[in-house]
């Protein structure tokens, strides 16, 4: 488990190699959203609430400065309630002269598309891209502090009215919610 109490989370966001991207965004997660029209009047539409579960994910393919996380959103935290969403390759700069070293390229598959993104260190931003066939989604997640980020989602396409999703994303606390995660592995003996 990583660190991430106050003096420690302005320690490693203050020293010289910053944040670790992949060690800040692991652990599990409440996202609460306002979604509005993206465009006009940007009418407000609904809200919603959904868990987002962010752990390390071991890859068959290991290189140095290459880490993946797996991504799963559902409405709570026992495995029964949580989807697969995709797993996120973090490639840290060192040694690419495309990128500056303040800079983390992130890569993933979704719905069978390539999609790109960024964490920038220097303004503590992560910046995904989702260009599908028929959709474009530009998520856009600050880091504030140590466990809370503020999140701006953009989605285009030609099925749905367009939207603008804003919110906040709170770190949940694992040791008040492990009984509920406990709960889920009940009567499935595959679960460990």
């Amino acid at each position: 488990m990583v660190d991430l109490s106050e003096n420690n989370f302005s320690a490693m966001a203050e020293s010289p190699g910053g944040l670790n991207p992949c060690n800040y965004l692991t652990g599990a997660w409440k996202r609460n959203l306002e979604w509005r029209q993206f465009g006009g009047n940007f009418k407000r539409l609904r809200g919603t609430n959904a868990i987002v579960v962010i752990e390390e994910y071991i890859s068959s393919v290991q290189q140095n400065g290459t880490r993946y996380l797996k991504w799963s959103f559902g409405r709570g935290l026992k495995p029964t309630e949580l989807r697969f969403g995709y797993v996120m390759k973090f490639n840290t700069a060192d040694g690419d002269k495309k990128t500056s070293s303040d800079t983390t390229a992130i890569e993933w598959q979704y719905c069978g598309h390539l999609c790109n993104g960024v964490f920038q260190q220097n303004t503590k931003v992560y910046v995904l891209n989702f260009h599908l066939k028929t959709s474009t989604v530009v998520i856009t997640y600050r880091i504030l502090n140590k466990n809370s980020m503020a999140v701006c989602i953009v989605e285009v396409d030609g099925r749905h009215t367009p939207t603008v999703q804003m919110g906040n994303m709170y770190r949940l606390d694992a040791k008040m919610y492990s009984h509920l995660a406990r709960e889920g592995d009940e009567g499935n003996p595959s679960q460990p």
